[in-house]
This record gives structure tokens, C-alpha cells and sequence, in this order.
């Protein structure tokens, strides 16, 4: 039976992040796919002019009908947001889905390069943390991953005690698998570490020069269709860190991996 997943994102109307990433990721694993928009972009924020229409509303009368429609899904992936608020939607709803034993990956949208993303509230990082308690997996980036703990972010000449630290920690906040992306030791490999029966495990791949957005997306993306789709985490994040190594190497635009054609090989 084909699964049915919720993509919790916002929309760009030009550059593909996002909602435009994760839908044909999930589509080419045979996953139905309903969205719940957050926010409506005319351009993603790495552009200097765009405007944002926050969804908020429209976000409670969806699960509303959603409701009243009996609506059952198998997962849910959850991505950027604008304001606790979305969150407090968002994590009411994963409450209901987990009840039905749905698989919730939350990726803590908030920020890269040890800086916060443009127009998030103070407060996302705590709604968020609050969000990852129900997560069966998380993908926050070293910058979110020491938001979510209320620490100031490191992002480099740190070493594997410091992400191991950080991994038991992001546990605490209840979810099962905890993961960080964006780790590196070197100057060769970039990839993720993550937290499974108390062990730290490890997968990279090649660190690209030239900077792309939707990266982020694009792993998350394909981590969550494989997850879904029955994998083990560590085939997942195999597969996540082959298409987006693949999608970097064949871009040629800093606005969005040209994902579409590493599609074949997950």
C-alpha cells in the first residue's frame, strides 16, 4: 500500500528549497504527499528581495478540515517556521499522528554558519525543542543543534568528544535518533553523526567548494523517503549523503541543487 506522508515547509515561489525539494524527492518513492504550508515565499531568503506571507492561519484551518476529513497518515517531516505559534500547531498535530504510530523527522530549521536564519521569532528554538520530544528523528546542523540546547554554536576546531556531547544532549530532549549535519574534521569530508543504542556513529562524503542552497533539504528530503519507506538509519543516510553529494557536484546555480537528476540512485 502506498504511504502517506505530511511535508510541514514553506513554499518559494523561485528557488528550490523547501516544499519544491521535498515533494518530488517523495514522490519518487512512491510516497503520497500532502503539504502543510507555513509561510509563502516570492524568492527563498538567500536572494536580497523577496517578500513572506506567513501562513499561520491557514495552517489551523487545513488540520481543521483535515480533521473533520479523517484524514491518517504514516509520516510526517516537519521544516522551516516562522513563530512558536506554527509550532504549537505543528507539535498539537504530531501528537494525534504519533497516536497512529506515524514516523516524524523534525529538521529545526533555524540558522547555518553559527548564525539565526532572517525573520524567525526568539523563541523558535524553544518551540522547537519542544517539537523534537515527539521526533522519532532529528536533523538539526551544528548551528540548530546547539540553538536547540541554548548554547552558543561552534562550527569549527571542535572534535568528536564536543559532538558527542551534543548528541546525548539533543536526546534528552526526547527524541529517539538524534542526528547532526554538517560535521567535519577535515578538510576533504563533510557528513552527519548520529545517536543510535548509545553509540555515536559517523557517515561522509565529499566537502564541496561551492556553496548551494537547499543542500539542507535535499539530505533531509531523501533521508525521510528512505526512513519511510522501510530503511535502516544507516542506509538512509547512505542514501541522503550519496544524492546530495551527486545534486552539489551537478549544480551549477548557488539558488538550488539540481537534485532531479540523482534521483536514480536511491
Amino acid at each position: 500500500m502506498q504511504k502517506k506522508a505530511v511535508v510541514v515547509q514553506d513554499i518559494s515561489c523561485f528557488g528550490k528549497c523547501s516544499t519544491s525539494v521535498a515533494l518530488p524527492i517523495l514522490a519518487h518513492k512512491n510516497i503520497e504527499t500532502a503539504i502543510l504550508p507555513t509561510a509563502l515565499f516570492s524568492a527563498h531568503t538567500a536572494f536580497p528581495k523577496y517578500t513572506c506571507e506567513p501562513l499561520t492561519e491557514m495552517m489551523n484551518k487545513t488540520i481543521s478540515d483535515w480533521r473533520e476529513l479523517q484524514l491518517r497518515f504514516d509520516g510526517i517531516f516537519t521544516g522551516y517556521m516562522l513563530n512558536t505559534q506554527q509550532t504549537e500547531i505543528v507539535y498539537d498535530y504530531v501528537s494525534e499522528l504519533k497516536k497512529g504510530n506515524a514516523l516524524v523527522l523534525v529538521d529545526p530549521v533555524m540558522g547555518d554558519d553559527g548564525k539565526p536564519y532572517s525573520l524567525l521569532s526568539e523563541e523558535s528554538a524553544e518551540g522547537l525543542a519542544r517539537l523534537c520530544s515527539l521526533a522519532d528523528v532529528i536533523t538539526p546542523n551544528l548551528t540548530e543543534a546547539a540553538m536547540l540546547l541554548g548554547k552558543k554554536p561552534i562550527i569549527e576546531n571542535y572534535d568528536s568528544d564536543y559532538i558527542r556531547d551534543l548528541l546525548f544532549s539533543l536526546r534528552a530532549l526526547g527524541c529517539r535518533i538524534p542526528m547532526i549535519t554538517g560535521v567535519s574534521f577535515n578538510e576533504r569530508e563533510i557528513g552527519a553523526a548520529f545517536l543510535k543504542d548509545g553509540k555515536v556513529q559517523y557517515a561522509f562524503s565529499r566537502k564541496h567548494k561551492n556553496v548551494t542552497c537547499g543542500t539542507g533539504d535535499t539530505f533531509s528530503s531523501v533521508l525521510f523517503a528512505c526512513l519511510l519507506s522501510g530503511q535502516t538509519i544507516e542506509k538512509a543516510l547512505d542514501a541522503a549523503l550519496k544524492v546530495t553529494d551527486k545534486a552539489i557536484e551537478n549544480s551549477d546555480t548557488w539558488y538550488g541543487l539540481a537534485f532531479e537528476s540523482t534521483l536514480e540512485d536511491f
